[in-house]
């Protein structure tokens, strides 16, 4: 089944994907719970999203942002994953590849 153009821009754009990322039952509040390292979190949502590990750089990359984050506030780490997240899930990858 090909999305259509309002189911695409729904999930760029919606409250659906970013109610599901900011959820306390979900998996990032369940990823701090546990007590996941960054290292560990990235590789997990890059095999749920892609299916395949994260390139070095892609990894470098998202754990320049968490840090980024965490050196603006100790409480910036969970919206800094759901950001993560959220371009994971509406990359082109994921949207043309999964």
């Amino acid at each position: 089944m090909v999305p259509t153009v309002a189911q695409a821009l729904h999930v760029l754009n919606g409250d659906t994907l970013n109610k599901k990322l900011s959820n306390d039952n979900g998996y990032i509040a369940l990823f701090l719970k546990v007590g996941l390292s960054d290292r560990r979190i990235i590789e997990h949502l890059y095999l749920s999203a892609f299916s395949r590990y994260p390139t070095e750089s892609e990894k470098r990359q998202v754990m320049d942002a968490l840090e980024k984050a965490r050196a603006k506030s100790l409480d910036a780490r969970r919206p800094a994953l759901e950001d993560a997240v959220w371009a994971l899930l509406t990359s082109k990858e994921f949207l043309f590849n999964h």
